[in-house]
């Protein structure tokens, strides 16, 4: 996995790796099929029983996607982002492809067997699974979906993935940057968030902003105070801050975000940890699992005894502590605060050496709404 767009010295791609396995845990969108073919086989065609159709809003491309042996439908990357009205530009020499749609940019970075995909020129990228056959790339559809905010149903009646935008809230996503006051030539600092705007309620809309380029500005402000700290990088070094985002769920009047930040300052490896922010579109109000969860006042009890029995499995396998999770939560139920959610429900993670040594990253448990609502309780009923 050496393609990507930022060079960087073996031992910090290393940890830009690592930060990248974290931010592919994320949840997928939809309820895709899953193959069960080997993992170490590499598909070179499609087989009949493996090809899938692709719609884009319900309307059928001309190109068939397929299960590929990891589990993952992987659509043709060029057919589909046309049919959604980006523009499609190639790099043959950094083997990498930019999408433009509306005011967003992604590009893909491809390999021989994954793309790291960057969004609005973030340093940072999450890996999904990619090939090329035929001179086609062919990526995991939630690689398209994700970073331009769409949504990936299966029907597995026609074997066919629609990508559509039906359901999601009427609102825009874009990219706002903050600028610093470092202009050190080895020193990037490079800060990307989100920003809401079309909501129909403004006010909403103008507190959500506020609050998500608070959170951004916080982590320029620590940077550019540990940057003063460490002093300019040592001639042939360089430092590097990032922050990236991810719209992790876009519907039923919330919106949740998933900030990830990065920084190196020499060394094995850099650091990084992430930051959950979810809304209310009525009021533009921070939201806690507690809001969604609210019908079942058990919900505190039933995470952490789930969280519990997984966190010593990990511990078993020498992944996580069980002792400092239990220090963790003893007393305290702070640690819920940490969650985005998911089309499938939500995911609550840890900060890096919470629960585990600091280069596992943030661990994440996932949860689904059925596991704490019974009688098919909304959890969105209220907004």
């Amino acid at each position: 996995m050496e393609t990507q767009v930022k060079k960087f010295t073996t031992k910090k791609r290393m940890s830009v790796l690592l930060l990248s396995a974290a931010l592919a845990a994320v949840g997928t969108a939809a309820a895709l099929p899953v193959s069960v073919g080997s993992v170490h086989a590499a598909a070179t065609t499609a087989t009949i029983t493996s090809r899938v159709n692709v719609q884009v809003k319900g309307k059928a491309i001309g190109t068939q996607a397929f299960l590929s042996p990891l589990g993952n439908t992987l659509i043709p990357l060029k057919d589909a982002a046309q049919a959604l009205g980006a523009v499609v530009k190639y790099d043959n020499k950094n083997h990498s492809v930019e999408l433009t749609l509306g005011e967003n940019t992604v590009n893909y970075s491809l390999d021989i067997d994954s793309a790291l995909v960057k969004l609005n020129g973030s340093g940072l990228g999450q890996r999904y699974e990619a090939q090329v056959i035929g001179g086609t790339s062919f990526v995991a559809v939630q690689a398209l979906v994700e970073p331009f905010g769409y949504l990936a149903q299966w029907n597995g009646q026609t074997r066919t993935v629609n990508i559509t935008n039906a359901g999601m809230n009427e609102l825009t996503i874009t990219a706002g940057k903050l600028q610093s006051s470092n202009s050190h030539k080895d020193v990037t600092i490079n800060i990307v968030y989100p920003v809401v705007s079309q909501l129909a309620n403004q006010n909403a809309e103008a507190a959500i902003n506020k609050a998500v380029k608070a959170q951004a500005q916080k982590f320029l402000d620590a940077s550019e105070k540990q940057l003063a700290k460490s002093g300019a990088p040592a001639e042939g070094a360089t430092y590097d801050f990032e922050l990236a985002y991810k719209v992790t769920y876009n519907q039923n009047g919330v919106i949740s975000f998933l900030l990830t930040n990065y920084q190196y300052l020499g060394g094995a490896h850099g650091g990084g940890s992430q930051t959950g922010l979810t809304y209310s579109l009525q009021d533009g109000t921070t939201m806690k699992l507690g809001d969604l969860l609210k019908s079942n006042s058990n919900y505190s009890q039933v995470i952490k005894k789930s969280l519990q029995e997984q966190v010593q499995k990990g511990t078993e396998s020498s992944i996580y502590s069980i002792d400092l999770f239990n220090k963790l939560t003893k007393d305290s139920n702070a640690y819920l605060d940490n969650f985005y959610l998911t089309n499938a429900g939500f995911t609550v993670f840890f900060v890096p050496g919470d629960i585990a040594e600091s280069v596992v990253g943030s661990p994440e448990f996932k949860f689904t709404w059925a596991q704490f609502l019974s009688n098919n309780a909304d959890p969105f009923a209220a907004y």
